[in-house]
């Protein structure tokens, strides 16, 4: 049996202020990195054995932050990138709405085949992170892994490792910092927590695995 714990990056500037981030490349804010620390303490006792983010600095952050210098090797790499929001990028949801009134109710809607001009459906994402995770959960089988990445594509991800139809994206909901942990076997996953931000909001005795 292998295990995932599986993050979403820490807050940044953007996050605060409502801003789709997609692939810009924004860092934590202080909020984000306090957050992160308090991940780290969560998993402080517990065995790590490799660890994986997407290579903007948000999640290569926090992924630092967390391991706080322990001996971990971190694999970047872009395909567990955000969902690229094309021409949405760097806009809140009240400007969308404004400056393209026609597109707005369409990136609103469940609708598998959507992508904002120049981004990426959620049909290409739950591809790309059904890829990427089949690799992870194949290649430490027997290992506890930490992936760090994104509140949107972590959806898709979710999807893939359960078994869920691609429908399930809209069911899910990461926070930032959140910890997420699955039980991986050759042939199924187990879902064993969900999103637990007790460790950044004072409930659980730091240094708990959970």
């Amino acid at each position: 049996m292998g295990t995932l714990l599986i993050v979403r990056h820490g807050e940044t500037e953007w996050n605060a202020e409502g801003r789709i981030q997609g692939h810009t490349d924004i860092g934590l804010s202080k909020r984000g990195e306090d957050q992160a620390r308090s991940l780290g303490q969560r998993l402080a006792d517990r065995q790590i054995d490799v660890a994986y983010s997407s290579d903007l600095k948000r999640t290569s952050e926090t992924a630092k932050l967390a391991l706080d210098g322990r001996d971990i090797t971190l694999n970047e790499t872009p395909r567990l990138r955000e969902y690229h929001k094309g021409i949405f990028e760097g806009m809140t949801l009240p400007e969308i709405q404004e400056k393209f009134p026609a597109e707005y109710p369409k990136y609103l809607e469940k609708d598998l085949s959507y992508a904002p001009e120049g981004g990426e459906t959620t049909r290409d994402v739950s591809i790309r992170m059904a890829s990427i995770f089949d690799e992870i959960k194949a290649n430490h089988l027997d290992e506890t892994v930490l992936v760090v990445s994104h509140g949107g594509v972590l959806r898709a991800a979710m999807v893939s490792l359960l078994g869920m139809p691609l429908e399930g994206n809209w069911s899910f909901v990461f926070g930032n910092c959140g910890l997420t942990m699955v039980d991986t076997y050759a042939d199924n996953a187990v879902l064993r927590l969900f999103n637990d931000i007790s460790h950044i909001d004072g409930t659980v005795h730091h240094g708990q695995a959970g």
